[in-house]
């Protein structure tokens, strides 16, 4: 919801459209000498990632709520290439690497299915499987800044109980010029190419047009943005450890690869501003993102103790593992797999503002929204080897586990032998869908999520105490579906060779694929979609009940109504402002699923309904000109993840119990969604101190927030009706209640840290340091929750108890930037994709350091003024994703991942 009122400077809103005002500024990006600098409280600074802080810190110093923000160094130009890694460097604000890439925000220890995503102020639906926003959907290029709120106010729709993310676009009229900006960048990925048919390199490009028509009362701005991002890695996953008969932990299995991913993303910003008069003001923004990811995956995964394979004498035993040794009749599957996913997202809203602006006359606004994500996941395995059912020529393979990183096999057959390695089922798996076993798997699940809201306020300047008024009406509708793509919803196809076929020749072979971070040499590839497509596998659909209840579409109807007074009076002299008021929301959600005993399935539904009081108050007290003691108190909401709310459920009928009338000895039972889940609620208290240093150079800030959880959710079981079930049989039970085990609010916990940070230009402590920069934030948060009521030291999911970022950084008059970042994470329970989309496992990973970097230099004259050329690199030191079974001892590596450092180096160009 775009704002343009003077006098409404102190709303937060407004406070996000000042950041943007001195981000794209005429004055702060000009090429001329003269002008290639601005000034904020006589602080002048550069316009570059130092002018980016300065921009970002004002916003922060005049917002009447707890915010961080991010400002662009200039037209199409942020800090990081992926607005998940900027914003990953605000305090008390970490994310969760996904395939190299920084996907997923936690924001106070909370993951993101606890935050909300705004675009222009308007809520955003998602390419994830749940609420959260995959937030690499969105370029770097075509956003202009971004705030986080912390805390919240009445007029802010949509948000979350964490924190939200409002992610802004250029506004043409503010930016007040005619500008044209491109770039072309060229990365690459340094552990080179781990599969035969992927790129270690990519292109990315982008065009920024601005401009201001009919004697600026008509602003435009069209932005284009071209990804083709590489990402490669080696990833270890064990299936576990169990224990020898001597009680001593073995390598159960494991499913090694070599990953090698290639991103293709086309997106799109179109806005239209119009502003005939100071009374008139409306603006349309269009966003489109389409996006496209391969995922080649090759490796051999690795039956051992749980399997037919035997362990010999001789092994190895430190302190109670079984360091290495040695399997007999040893079956490898091995894997050439494929993931892709096609990704469409569009998002479109349309602002109208009229009334007496900068007068004490009444406002009107309506703002009309819509986004929608069409996503389409698929996951393809494919299994060769040198045995079919078992039954064949066995290997006998070495292992040793090598320093907390995974193991080193040595196997005796050659697994890079084209001719002797046939496509067949190895172990044998599901034989008793498909004779022999099957020799692959598909699955493909769908999901549609669309958004629309349309809102009305009234505002008005007050003379009083209570300077402002504003009220409001929004209605918000949501609709989300996902299906897999099975026959009546299940989950996918067994894959199985022509002719009942149990071992067939390979296709042929598209190179060697090397395993050496595990010691094997090599393994033959092929092209497995390929095969695939060519409608060479039959497929036999996987009946298993247990994935067709977990489809389902969700609707939401949202009524909400709201009030908010601004405040600005004194007391003791001390200036005061702030904000006051509540939002009502009434709900109405409903859900449609399928119920399944394994034998019958039919269609259920649920309805339900709830209101929600959600009151605020943000008081900001200016101690001094340089100082502000800010106090906020809230109720705060986050909507559940739809799967838990969904109304499919697997159940079962014991005959045994069919004449009881015991509900606790009931012959129902059964587990699933829950339609009447309600939000999350949160009773939130935040204090705030915040010291700007003289002159404007930097600040300091210190931040106490409580999150006391009224609701959290967790697996209960609950007394059900069951009528309209199936029973499966011709017993006619005697009750039809029992214990379904769903998602249910239960009592919550708490949540409570502490957060600080600092920046300051080198020239605050000493004129030698002038050009030279810092700023540091720490954050340390502390969970009384228990997600697991059956496992009391398992901690929140996302939640890490400390979160520390640092940036050094150097820029000159002569147009010389550099600066290097480190973020670091301590230990979290992290969820690791395991079998493609929903197919998610909670893991304790470990804590991570990521190194970033990046040089430029801008040319300030010459033929290739307004030119300059960028150097980046991310996680330079390679740091691994590192997960253990449990927390006892960290030998037992889960899942160890590496990426390799990923470089960029591009050319730029506005004028």
């Amino acid at each position: 919801m775009n704002k343009y009122t003077k006098t409404r400077a102190s709303r937060v809103t407004a406070s996000a459209l000042l950041l943007l005002g001195l981000a794209t500024s005429p004055f702060a990006h000009s090429q001329d000498d003269d002008e290639a600098i601005f000034e904020l409280d006589a602080f002048k600074v550069t316009g570059g990632y130092a002018g980016s802080l300065a921009a970002a810190t004002e916003a922060k110093r005049l917002a009447p709520v707890i915010v961080e923000a991010i400002s662009a160094e200039d037209i199409g130009k942020l800090p990081d290439t992926s607005i998940a890694e900027s914003i990953a460097r605000l305090p008390g604000i970490t994310t969760q690497r996904v395939n190299s890439r920084a996907q997923r925000i936690v924001i106070r220890g909370l993951g993101g299915d606890f935050s909300t995503a705004l675009l222009n102020g308007r809520q955003q639906v998602s390419t994830s499987g749940d609420r959260s926003v995959e937030f690499d959907q969105y370029p770097a290029e075509l956003l202009n800044g971004v705030v986080v709120y912390k805390t919240t106010n009445p007029s802010l729709l949509g948000q979350g109980l964490a924190g939200t993310v409002d992610m802004r676009t250029v506004s043409p009229l503010k930016h007040g010029k005619k500008t044209v900006a491109a770039n072309v960048f060229y990365e690459w990925a340094d552990m080179g190419n781990l599969n035969p048919e992927s790129d270690d390199s990519g292109l990315r490009y982008s065009l920024n047009y601005i401009d201001q028509l009919n004697e600026g009362k008509v602003g435009i701005a069209f932005g284009y943005v071209k990804t083709d991002k590489p990402g490669q890695g080696e990833q270890w996953n064990a299936w576990g450890y169990p224990t020898t008969g001597d009680g001593d932990y073995v390598l159960g299995g494991a499913k090694p690869f070599v990953r090698s991913s290639n991103l293709e993303r086309e997106s799109f910003l179109g806005v239209a501003e119009f502003q005939p008069n100071e009374n008139v003001h409306s603006m349309i923004d269009i966003f489109y993102s389409e996006f496209t990811e391969n995922q080649y995956l090759r490796g051999i995964e690795m039956p051992l103790q749980w399997s037919s394979a035997q362990l010999q004498d001789g092994y190895t035993v430190e302190d109670g593992l079984v360091t290495e040794g040695t399997f007999d009749n040893f079956y490898g599957v091995m894997r050439n797999d494929i993931v892709w996913r096609d990704a469409d997202l569009f998002s479109a809203g349309w602002n109208i503002r009229v009334g007496d602006n900068g007068g004490d006359g009444w406002i009107f606004e309506a703002d009309l929204a819509m986004s929608e994500v069409d996503r389409k996941d698929n996951v393809l395995e494919t299994y060769s080897g040198y045995a079919s059912n078992q039954s064949g020529t066995p290997d006998s393979v070495h292992y040793s586990l090598e320093g907390g990183t995974g193991a080193i096999f040595t196997p005796t057959l050659d697994y890079a032998d084209h001719d002797a390695v046939k496509l067949t089922s190895p172990q044998g798996w599901a034989s008793g869908t498909v004779p022999g076993g099957q020799v692959g798997f598909f699955k493909g699940p769908k999901a549609d999520d669309k958004l629309e809201q349309v809102r009305v306020s009234l505002e008005k300047e007050l003379p009083s105490v209570f300077n402002r008024f504003e009220g409001g009406l929004a209605y918000t509708s949501r609709d989300k579906s996902e299906i897999e793509a099975g026959p009546g919803g299940t989950e996918g196809f067994f894959l199985a060779l022509p002719n009942g076929a149990t071992s067939a020749d390979l296709p042929p072979s598209i190179g060697t694929t090397s395993l050496a971070f595990i010691g094997i040499p090599g393994m033959v590839s092929y092209d497995a979609r390929a095969l695939y497509e060519s409608g060479y596998y039959d497929e036999i659909a996987n009946d298993n009940p247990a994935y067709v209840a977990n489809n389902y579409a969700i609707g939401e109807d949202v009524y909400t109504a709201y009030a908010q007074f601004d405040i600005q009076s004194r007391i003791a002299d001390i200036p005061v402002t702030g904000t006051i008021g509540a939002q009502y929301v009434q709900t109405d959600q409903s859900s449609r699923g399928l119920a399944t005993n394994g034998q019958t399935t039919f269609e259920k539904t649920g309805e339900h309904d709830y209101d929600d009081f959600v009151p605020s108050l943000n008081l900001n007290f200016a101690v001094g000109q340089s100082s502000n003691v800010r106090f906020s108190a809230a109720r705060q909401l986050a909507r559940q993840e739809m799967v838990d709310m969904r109304a499919g459920s697997n159940y079962g009928f014991d005959e045994r119990l069919a004449d009881s009338t015991d509900p606790q000895q009931s012959p129902w039972s059964g587990s699933g969604g829950n339609p009447a889940l309600e939000p999350w609620r949160s009773n939130s208290l935040d204090l705030t101190y915040e010291k700007y240093f003289e002159k404007g150079m930097g600040f300091w800030a210190i931040n106490g927030f409580y999150k006391d959880l009224r609701s959290y959710t967790y697996d209960q079981p609950i007394l059900s009706d069951f009528t309209g079930f199936e029973t499966g049989s011709d017993l006619t039970p005697a009750i039809y209640e029992g214990y379904l085990t769903v998602p249910q609010n239960g009592s919550g916990g708490s949540i409570k840290g502490i957060e600080g940070t600092i920046s300051v230009p080198g020239e605050f402590m000493s004129d030698s340091l002038k050009g030279f920069g810092l700023i540091l934030s720490g954050a340390y948060v502390d969970s009384s929750i228990q997600p697991d009521l059956g496992n009391p030291s398992q901690p929140i999911p996302g939640l890490s108890d400390t979160v520390i970022n640092g940036t050094i950084y150097y820029e000159n008059e002569n147009g010389f930037q550099a600066r290097l970042s480190s973020r670091y994470r301590s230990e979290f329970r992290g969820d690791i994709a395991t079998f493609g989309p929903r197919g998610e496992v909670f893991r304790s990973l470990q804590s991570e350091t990521v190194v970033d970097a990046q040089v430029s230099y801008n040319f300030k004259s010459g033929a290739l003024e307004g030119a300059s050329i960028t150097l980046q690199g991310y996680n330079l030191t390679d740091e691994p994703l590192f997960a253990t079974q449990g927390d006892s001892d960290p030998r037992l590596v889960q899942d160890y991942q590496l990426y390799g450092a990923q470089y960029s180096v591009g050319f730029s160009y506005k004028y």
